[in-house]
């Protein structure tokens, strides 16, 4: 029997990468089927795609996208997994979605009302010579990488951010629109804090990201001529975004936040303890600038610059020129 996945996310680039995993590891004969939710002419999943750009965008890397039409404004876990189990039908491999709050739920309950295998936080999905599914991820806080072979079907994998490449290669996909049945509501909305989604760190082609090293929240201007002359995004360590709550959580680079997989990953001022590292590497060349020769990216870096931060910024803007 042909292969078969049912993907979703809740970003069209997320919907890219898991659907271009599912589409290499179904082959050429095999289905995968993406999954969207909308809800009061609002898109819920992916937030950021109307279901015609997305069946664009899934040419070549899905079959089919069903778009499940269902009361509410906000991205519920619940909902979520009813239409991912309904998307399912008499069956299917795998259920791969892209790391988000409401996708872990959907998730579990998925695995759950399947009886399926369920693993969080995968890099990585490959089959083994039995034809098993075998999941990586990372482990011990991401000093090391481990197997989880799923042995019950579906198998539910949660991917992080950034693990897969996805772009379109054929054709737009064709639309199935159904009308979703939720659950009844079993979560009481308290109060709702709407959050702007202004940068795919993912998909960042250069990242240049600041820790604790500036003394304060003010300084981190002095990196903003970097990026333009870098055309690079700005990410920071863990602190900086929860402690100091200097910079929102979407750039927060580490386990606790986005994998990045840019060809050059510029850190500032961070140490590098392992929850940091687990989030860049899979980034192509790695450049720490501290002026702490034992900080710990030292060890995982391709190049290590050991300076004050404050002066090295404008010596490399200078070094770089008008490249605006």
């Amino acid at each position: 029997m042909a292969a078969r996945f049912v993907v979703s996310a809740a970003s069209a680039s997320g919907l890219q990468r898991v659907a271009s995993a599912a589409r290499e590891l179904a082959g050429a004969d095999g289905r995968v089927d993406a999954v969207a939710l909308t809800a009061e002419s609002a898109a819920l999943a992916p937030v950021d795609a109307a279901p015609e750009h997305l069946a664009t965008e899934l040419g070549g890397l899905a079959d089919t996208l069903v778009v499940y039409h269902g009361e509410g404004a906000w991205l519920r876990g619940d909902a979520w997994a009813a239409a991912l189990l309904d998307a399912l039908g008499d069956g299917a491999d795998g259920v791969l979605l892209a790391d988000a709050p409401a996708a872990r739920e959907a998730a579990g309950r998925v695995a759950a009302a399947r009886g399926g295998s369920c693993a969080s936080m995968c890099d990585a999905l490959r089959r083994d010579d039995d034809g098993r599914l075998v999941a990586t991820r990372s482990v011990y806080g991401g000093v090391a990488d481990g197997d989880i072979t799923l042995l019950a079907s579906p198998a539910v994998c949660l991917f992080t951010s950034g693990t897969f490449e996805g772009e379109p290669t054929g054709a737009a996909v064709a639309v199935e629109r159904r009308r979703l049945t939720a659950p009844a509501h079993e979560i009481t909305l308290v109060s709702e804090e709407p959050v702007d989604q202004t940068v795919d760190l993912a998909a960042a082609a250069t990242v240049v990201a600041v820790g604790r090293g500036f003394a304060k929240a003010e300084d981190l201007k002095l990196v903003e001529p970097l990026l333009g002359r870098l055309g690079a995004e700005l990410g920071c360590s863990r602190p900086i975004a929860e402690d100091f709550k200097w910079l929102p959580q979407e750039r927060q680079v580490g386990l606790t936040g986005t994998s990045v997989t840019a060809g050059l990953y510029m850190a500032l001022g961070i140490s590098g303890q392992v929850q940091h590292l687990a989030g860049v590497k899979d980034a192509g060349i790695v450049v720490s600038v501290n002026n702490d020769a034992r900080a710990p990216i030292g060890r995982s870096a391709d190049y290590v610059v050991v300076a004050d931060l404050y002066r090295f910024i404008p010596e490399l803007l200078t070094a770089l020129g008008d490249r605006s």
